[in-house]
């Protein structure tokens, strides 16, 4: 049999029907584009009892953009810097980096589960307190101060990556007397740090920009810690925050039993509204008081002031 050509089949074009009505090619359907509903954004979730919904590796990336930029700073500063008053309390420059240096060994000291390096007895009052908690760096010069808070940091961001990895469901008793996931704990070290380089970068006119992650992180603990005194006494907050500057629309406080809860929410009404960064400040007992920041004076404003007391 002789090689051949096949038949080429007949190409089928559209003919429209008799029917006027089905006369009309099939519309494509419009595709939308750069269009996101608002109730399709995600919520984030700080949870003492589960630690943040991103997760704890969310929590080291935030410790690592505060701590470089942290250090960038602190390796820039002259002779004069050192000893100029921070925004806390009678504390200098110096002072305060001393705190963080501290507070830093205090962190890796629990993370890798080795013993405290120094006891720490009830909260520290930064109007009455000498500078140094717990004074363990005192005599120091700025130089060995950085020196050891840079060692300390490699250190840290070392065993949180391994828990991070890990991710234990571990809880214990958190800086705040409340029981937490251990990634709270350490968020807590983050914070402090966080609250830290303001005092300093704000009296010396210097910008602090923040990644949008690491804003969120920060506001959303700011809000849990302030929350947490009140519950010592099982007084649980619930309230709603729309705070301007920050990364989400608003914030809401909540507790399920005794798990205190911050939410991210897509709703821009909340009951309390004020300056993001202003009122993380006046909660952590900095600045203005709360009522004076939100612009009222209720019972959930004074629940939030509690944080005030013991706040360094």
């Amino acid at each position: 049999m002789g090689a051949g050509f096949a038949p080429v089949p007949r190409r089928t074009v559209w003919q429209p029907p008799h029917n006027k009505r089905a006369a009309q090619p099939p519309r494509r359907r419009k595709q939308q584009v750069g269009t996101i509903s608002r109730q399709a954004a995600p919520r984030h979730v700080l949870g003492e009892q589960r630690g943040f919904s991103e997760g704890p590796s969310a929590v080291l990336d935030a410790f690592r953009s505060q701590r470089h930029r942290f250090m960038a700073s602190l390796r820039a500063f002259d002779a004069s810097v050192w000893h100029a008053p921070a925004r806390c309390g009678r504390w200098s420059v110096h002072d305060v980096v001393r705190h963080v240096r501290d507070s830093a060994s205090l962190h890796v000291a629990r993370l890798s589960g080795r013993p405290d390096p120094f006891p720490v007895h009830g909260p520290i009052r930064q109007a009455t307190t000498s500078a140094g908690r717990p004074a363990r760096s005192a005599g120091q010069t700025p130089e060995e101060t950085v020196r050891e808070l840079a060692l300390l940091v490699e250190e840290e961001e070392r065993l949180l990556q391994r828990k991070a990895h890990l991710d234990p469901s571990e809880t214990r008793l958190g800086p705040l007397r409340r029981t937490v996931h251990w990634s709270v704990s350490s968020t807590h070290a983050f914070w402090d740090a966080w609250v830290h380089e303001r005092d300093i970068a704000l009296p010396l006119g210097l910008k602090l920009p923040y990644p949008i992650t690491e804003l969120r992180l920060a506001t959303m603990y700011g809000l849990l810690a302030a929350a947490a005194p009140a519950g010592w006494a099982g007084d649980y907050i619930r309230t709603t925050l729309q705070l301007e500057g920050s990364p989400d629309p608003s914030y809401e406080i909540t507790h399920a039993g005794d798990n205190i809860k911050v939410i991210t929410s897509p709703e821009s009404g909340a009951e309390l509204a004020g300056d993001g960064v202003a009122v993380l400040d006046s909660l952590a007992g900095r600045g203005p008081m709360p009522r004076e920041v939100f612009g009222i004076a209720s019972a959930v404003v004074s629940q939030l002031t509690l944080l005030r007391e013991v706040a360094t």
